[in-house]
C-alpha cells in the first residue's frame, strides 16, 4: 500500500520520464537514497534498504550503456565516436546535470540529516530509475525515458 509521500514521489518521477509503472514499488526503490532507510513494502515484498537505489543504479548503468552502443552501432561510426558519446552521456556530471534539470531532487528520499541531494546520489538516482524502467517493461521503453529526460 503506497503512502501520502510515496505517491507523490512516484507521480511527480512518472510525470518527468513519461512513463507510468505497473510496479511502482521499483521506482519507489529507485528514488531511496543509500542511508534513507525506508522500509518497503508491497509489489517488491517487506524490506529495508540499507543501500537505497544501488541494485538498480548498477542495472541502469549497465541499460544505459546498452542503449547508447545500439545507437553508436546503428550509426556505423569508429570505435573513438562511442567512447566520445559514452563519455558525454554517461557521465556523473551529465547524469548529475540531467536529474538536475530535471528537478528529480525533489522526489529522492534523502539519507538522515542531509539536507541536500548531492550530485553522486542524483547520478546514482538516474541510473537507478533507467534500471527500475527496464525491469518494469523493456529497452524501447528506457530509451523513450532516456529521450524525455534528453540524454539522447
Amino acid at each position: 500500500m503506497e503512502n501520502t509521500r510515496m505517491k507523490h514521489a512516484v507521480d511527480g518521477v512518472e510525470a518527468v520520464i513519461g512513463y507510468k509503472f505497473d510496479d511502482r514499488f521499483l521506482l519507489w526503490e529507485a528514488l531511496q537514497a543509500a542511508g534513507s532507510m525506508v522500509c518497503l513494502t508491497g509489489g517488491a515484498g517487506n524490506r529495508k534498504m540499507p543501500n537505497g537505489n544501488k541494485r538498480l543504479a548498477v542495472l541502469g548503468d549497465t541499460v544505459l550503456q546498452l542503449v547508447l552502443v545500439e545507437l553508436w552501432y546503428a550509426s556505423g561510426q569508429e570505435r573513438g565516436t562511442f567512447d566520445q558519446l559514452r563519455q558525454r552521456v554517461g557521465s556523473n556530471t551529465n547524469l548529475n546535470n540531467t536529474g538536475v534539470q530535471a528537478r528529480l531532487d525533489t522526489f529522492v528520499e534523502r539519507a538522515a540529516g542531509a539536507s541536500v541531494v548531492p550530485p553522486v546520489t542524483m547520478t546514482a538516482t538516474v541510473e537507478a530509475i533507467l534500471g527500475a524502467v527496464y525491469l518494469d517493461s523493456n529497452m524501447e521503453s528506457v530509451k523513450k525515458v532516456m529521450q524525455a529526460l534528453s540524454l539522447i
